[in-house]
């Protein structure tokens, strides 16, 4: 069964607006399944793009950091840690330890070959060499005989 567009048509709406109401969709649909949202900076310098996640808790074992067409994604889980056998109850929870995964799309174009991924203090540092700018190379096409 498809799923009913709660929304006026995208074509008619201004960029941003739709570009929001994804978002909200996205947001709403990961609150549905239990995933967390892991806080994260996208900053750039003269060579590369560096994506910064925070990652509390994690273990380098539950995570995973893939790139493909554009997109790095940042997937895992945050594990709870076994409980101590003293502890009677809970009078306030408000860590989540569940899955968590987020998508970045890049608006450069990136060495993915030579990307280099870290985790240090609970921060998860992803770099991603930019692609020099080719524009004036000179590039010889060879010239084959059919």
């Amino acid at each position: 069964m498809a799923k009913p567009n709660r929304y006026p048509n995208p074509d008619l709406m201004h960029p941003s607006a739709s570009e929001l109401m994804r978002e909200a969709d996205k947001f709403l649909e990961r609150l549905a399944i239990g995933t967390w949202t892991p806080n994260v900076d996208l900053c750039e310098t003269k060579d590369s793009i560096s994506v910064r996640v925070e990652l509390p808790g994690v273990d380098l074992a539950d995570m995973s950091v893939t790139i493909q067409n554009g997109l790095v994604r940042i997937q895992g889980i945050k594990r709870e840690r076994a409980a101590s056998q003293k502890l009677l109850c809970y009078y306030c929870v408000e860590r989540s330890y569940r899955k968590f995964q987020r998508e970045i799309r890049l608006d450069w174009v990136v060495e993915a070959q030579r990307a280099a991924a870290t985790l240090e203090n609970g921060i998860l540092r992803v770099e991603l060499p930019k692609l020099g700018d080719r524009r004036g190379l000179l590039i010889e096409v060879p010239i084959t005989k059919k």
